[in-house]
């Protein structure tokens, strides 16, 4: 899959700056973008791989990395947020006049000071790569062909191991899960609960678009709140879920101070729950559609760089608009139906706020939807 939605923003930052951070959880194809760009067979190009534990073993000390990268003139440090003093490297880096290029690949965010974190933001220099997404696709394979395939990414997702391996969705999906959401956080922020990590990630799966309550989650994985709500934003950081706030305004009924999560990629979600089922024989098509058009949107949003605040909008009397996307223009509303033409707006929300419009994202006007300003 060389059709990403990155690959020339990547360059032309990578051409400008000497400092990239590339953010993905595992196997979304971030060497692959990388290669693209640099060969990183030349003599003076290096990739070091900190997962590798030989690699780590040798060249965890700021000198070692020095003397391995010295005379480099493209440094790629994968899995970098594994390297304890990255702030001091990224120090000597820029005294260096002979270096091009440092990308920081991560699967989590790595430990950086608050002001150099502020400048690379500041310059959209840290750069966030998903799974594949519905347009990378569709340029992929056509928009017919892409369109056929929408109930299968329903269930197997976009992960580009996946899409090229149909035939082995089910344990590339149980593999991507063990390497992306187990070993890798259990491993780099110490967590020695693994089963219960587990555990919370399925309960998660099974909830995807419903209020979260950290208590009762922590009551039945065996953790307290606290542990819960760190481990959600983990999974935030880690790119595997959306964590979505409530829309509240202070009026009466609206719930305050809530959260729904869905996940940024629907296979993962399927593989936690072990549920392949062709969608006729499926009991939760709303919340994979839910889930669908969410992790689309937030993809399509990301890439074109349109900044978005996400939320839901619930009452304790069960009225719901599933998405609410906020920018310094406008305030839009979003019900999503996959088969449905109509959709009935809740009266309280009409009433409380005329001024936002509510659309109806279905199997026919999802196109229109992720490419909407």
């Amino acid at each position: 899959m060389n059709v990403r939605s990155l690959t020339t923003t990547l360059k032309k930052k990578c051409a400008e700056n000497k400092i990239v951070v590339l953010r993905g959880a595992k196997r979304t194809g971030r060497l692959q973008i990388i290669q693209q760009l640099f060969d990183i067979n030349a003599p003076s190009v290096i990739s070091i791989d900190f997962e590798d534990k030989k690699v780590f073993k040798t060249l965890n000390q700021l000198n070692a990395l020095i003397d391995k990268t010295n005379g480099k003139k493209v440094i790629l440090l994968r899995e970098a947020q594994l390297f304890s003093p990255l702030q001091e490297y990224i120090d000597w880096v820029l005294d260096q006049e002979t270096i091009d290029n440092l990308i920081l690949i991560c699967s989590n965010e790595p430990s950086l000071h608050e002001d150099l974190w502020d400048a690379l933001r500041e310059q959209d220099l840290e750069i966030r790569l998903f799974p594949l997404s519905y347009e990378e696709c569709a340029h992929a394979f056509g928009l017919v062909q892409e369109d056929k395939l929408l109930e299968n990414r329903l269930i197997y997702g976009y992960y580009p191991d996946v899409v090229e391996n149909p035939h082995l969705a089910e344990s590339l999906l149980y593999e991507i899960v063990d390497s992306t959401t187990i070993h890798t956080l259990s491993a780099f922020e110490r967590i020695n609960k693994v089963e219960k990590l587990v555990k919370l990630l399925r309960h998660l799966a099974f909830n995807i678009g419903k209020v979260l309550s950290f208590n009762d989650l922590g009551k039945k994985c065996g953790l307290d709140n606290e542990t819960v709500e760190r481990y959600v934003r983990l999974f935030e950081k880690a790119q595997i879920l959306i964590v979505i706030p409530s829309f509240y305004k202070g009026h009466r009924y609206e719930l305050k101070k809530s959260y729904v999560v869905y996940f940024i990629d629907n296979g993962i979600r399927n593989a936690l729950i072990r549920a392949f089922q062709p969608l006729e024989f499926r009991n939760d098509l709303s919340e994979l559609w839910k889930n669908w058009v969410v992790s689309e949107r937030y993809k399509a949003n990301q890439y074109a760089n349109r900044i978005k605040s996400y939320y839901f909008w619930l009452t304790h009397t069960k009225q719901e608009i599933d998405l609410i996307e906020v920018d310094e223009k406008s305030t839009q509303g979003f019900k999503m139906q996959f088969n449905s033409e109509k959709t009935k707006v809740p009266k309280l929300f009409t009433d409380l706020y005329p001024e936002i419009k509510i659309s109806l994202i279905n199997r026919k006007s999802f196109m229109n939807f992720l490419r909407k300003q």
